[in-house]
C-alpha cells in the first residue's frame, strides 16, 4: 500500500512525540499473554502486519477509547500502522517486560529489517478494555541471542573472551569509544549509517567524528563541519526564545495568544496560551495534511506565509485537556517572537540566540540557495518506491526548502555544542529562566534545577532523509549529539546507546 508522502512525514514525527529512553530486551520469543491487554496487543501486532486500511480504521473506530481516538486525527491514528508496516514489514512478538489486565510492554522484532520497537499499550480497566493509549518507539538491537550468549559465557570461562566481545555481554552494541568507532564504522560500511557524532563533556569533546556521505552523487564526504538538517530541534531555540522574551518582561507564561496576535478567532485567541503552545497542549496537531500547505509547499518562506493558512485551523480539543504533537504550536510561538520583538523570526534567532553562542554554521537556509557544507538527506520513504532500502533516494523534493519555528533548520555538531554551553553558562538566559526551561515550564524559580536522573533533557528531530539526536546530562555534564542524514531512527538509536554507555560507566565508578 502506497501512503501519502506528508502522512508518512506527520507519523515520523508523531513517533518522536511518543519516543522515550530504550529498554533492555529479550531475544527469546514468547506468546501474547492471556490477559485482555495480551489480546489486544495480538490484535495490533495483526493490524501492524496487515495495514489494511479498511480494517485500521474498523478497529479504532469500535476499540479504541474516545479520548484517546479523538485526541488525534483518524488518518494519523491509521498512519501508525501503515507507516510501521512500510518501514518493518513483518512483526512478532519478542519479550514483554511487564503485563496487567489494563497494561502491557512488549518488544517487536522485524527479521526484514533486522530492527526491534516497544510496544506499550493502555486499557480501560473496565470491560470491554478499549485501548487508551499506545506508544510506539525505536529501540536498540538486543545484546545477544541465546546461543550468542552461551558462547560469551563459555569464552569468559576460559579466558578467552576479547574486546569484542564486551558490549554484547553489557547489553550495548559498544562500551568505549573506540568499540563506539568500530560499531560506526562498520554500520556505515553497511550502509546503515551516516552521519557526525559528538560526545562531549563540561563543554569539551571527548569524541567527534563524522562518517558516510554528505552527497552520494558527488561523494562528498560528511565533515566535522557540515550542516545537518535538525529537523524539530529547532523547537529547542523556539522556546529559548520565548523565554528569552519573558525573561525580558515582554510577555507571560499564561498569556492569551489574544494578547499579541489578532489573526485566530476570539474562542480560539482567548483560550490558547503560551504555556499551551510550548507544552503542546495547546489543541492544535500538525498542519502536513492541510491543502493549501500541500499546495504551496514549495512557496513557503515566512512565518506569516503558514500563519495565513493556520489562522483557520479548528483546534481538536480543548486547550489544557490533551496533550498532541503540534509543529501548528511552533509556527504560532514564531508568529509571536515576531509580534513582540518587532524583528523576523528568523532575524531574531539570529541575533539573540545563534550569535551570543558563537553558532556560525546554523541558520535556517533556504535549502534551494547556495549553502556550502549542506548535507542532502537520503530516504527509503520515497513515495514512488514501495520497497524502500539503501537510502538512495535524496528528500530534496519531498521535505519544506526552509526551516520554521518548528523545525527544518541546519546546524553542525560543533555548533549544537556551543548551543548547550551557552544555555548553560547562562549566555541565553538569567539562571531563573534557564531552570524554567529546564524544567519543561512548570515553574518559574531561582532554585537551581536538580534533575533526578542523569540525561534528563533529549530532544530529536525527524522526517524523511532527516534524524537527529541532541541530549543534555544536567547531573554528569555532559553533551551527546548525533545528527544524521539517514531515516529514523537511525540518530536516535545511536543516542540512546550513548547515553547507555555512560550510564553504566558511572554505575560502575560508584
Amino acid at each position: 500500500m502506497k501512503m501519502n508522502r506528508r502522512i508518512r512525514w506527520s507519523i515520523v514525527l508523531y513517533w518522536l512525540f511518543l519516543f522515550f529512553h530504550s529498554t533492555i530486551l529479550s531475544s527469546k520469543p514468547v506468546e501474547f499473554p492471556s490477559t485482555p491487554a495480551g489480546n489486544r496487543l495480538h490484535e495490533i501486532v495483526g493490524l501492524f502486519n496487515t495495514a489494511n486500511e479498511q480494517e485500521v480504521r474498523g478497529y479504532i473506530s469500535n476499540n479504541y477509547a474516545p479520548t484517546f481516538r479523538d485526541a488525534f486525527p483518524m488518518a494519523r491514528h491509521v498512519a501508525v500502522f501503515t507507516t510501521t508496516h512500510t518501514i518493518f514489514k513483518h512483526l512478532e512478538l519478542k519479550s514483554v517486560e511487564e503485563t496487567a489486565d489494563d497494561e502491557i510492554n512488549a518488544t517487536l522484532y522485524s527479521e526484514a529489517t533486522d530492527a526491534w520497537i516497544a510496544v506499550t499499550l493502555n486499557l480501560e480497566p473496565e470491560k470491554p478494555h478499549r485501548i487508551a493509549g499506545m506508544m510506539v518507539k525505536p529501540v536498540q538491537r538486543p545484546p545477544v541471542v541465546s546461543g550468542e550468549t552461551k558462547k560469551a559465557s563459555d569464552q569468559k570461562e576460559t579466558g578467552s573472551a576479547d574486546a569484542s566481545d564486551t558490549p554484547k555481554s553489557t547489553g550495548m552494541p559498544f562500551s568505549n569509544f573506540k568499540e563506539m568507532d568500530e560499531y560506526l564504522s562498520n554500520q556505515t560500511e553497511a550502509n546503515i549509517f551516516s552521519g557526525v557524532v559528538l560526545v562531549a563533556k563540561e563543554g569539551v569533546p571527548q569524541f567527534q567524528k563524522a562518517y558516510g556521505y554528505a552527497n552520494k552523487q558527488y561523494k562528498i564526504p560528511n565533515g566535522l563541519d557540515t550542516k545537518f538538517n535538525l529537523g524539530s530541534i529547532n523547537k529547542f531555540f523556539t522556546s529559548v526564545a520565548i523565554a528569552q522574551l519573558m525573561d525580558r518582561g515582554k510577555l507571560g507564561l499564561d498569556d492569551p495568544i489574544g494578547d499579541y496576535l489578532d489573526e485566530f478567532p476570539k474562542e480560539v485567541a482567548d483560550k490558547v496560551t503560551i504555556k499551551h503552545l510550548l507544552k503542546m497542549r495547546s489543541g492544535w496537531g500538525d498542519y502536513w495534511q492541510n491543502e493549501t500547505f500541500r499546495a504551496n509547499i514549495t512557496r513557503l518562506r515566512t512565518v506569516s506565509d503558514y500563519i495565513d493558512f493556520l489562522k483557520d485551523v479548528p483546534l481538536d480539543f480543548e486547550p489544557g485537556t490533551n496533550m498532541q504533537h503540534s509543529n501548528t504550536s511552533f509556527v504560532v510561538l514564531g508568529a509571536i517572537i515576531e509580534k513582540v520583538s518587532g524583528l523576523d523570526y528568523f532575524d531574531y534567532i539570529r541575533e539573540n540566540i545563534y550569535r551570543p553562542a558563537g553558532m556560525r554554521n546554523t541558520d535556517s537556509y533556504d535549502k534551494d540557495g547556495p549553502v556550502e557544507n549542506l548535507a542532502t538527506g537520503y530516504t527509503n520513504m520515497n513515495p514512488f518506491d514501495p520497497v524502500g532500502e539503501g537510502y538512495q533516494w535524496t528528500n530534496t523534493y519531498i521535505i519544506p526548502p526552509k526551516g520554521t519555528p518548528c523545525g527544518g533548520g541546519y546546524s553542525t555538531a560543533p555548533d549544537m555544542l556551543k548551543f548547550d554551553v551557552a544555555l548553560r553558562n547562562h549566555k541565553l538566559l538569567s539562571p531563573k529562566y534557564t531552570n524554567l526551561v529546564f524544567r519543561r515550564w512548570e515553574k518559574i524559580s531561582d532554585e537551581r534545577f536538580v534533575p533526578k536522573r542523569s540525561f534528563g533533557l533529549m530532544a530529536a528531530g525527524a522526517a524523511p532523509g532527516v534524524n537527529t539526536f541532541f541530549s543534555i546530562d544536567l547531573m554528569f555534564g555532559y553533551t551527546v549529539i548525533v545528527l544524521t542524514n539517514y531515516d529514523m531512527p537511525v540518530a536516535m538509536t545511536v543516542g540512546d546507546a550513548i547515553i547507555s554507555m555512560i550510564r553504566r560507566q558511572h554505575s560502575q565508578e560508584e
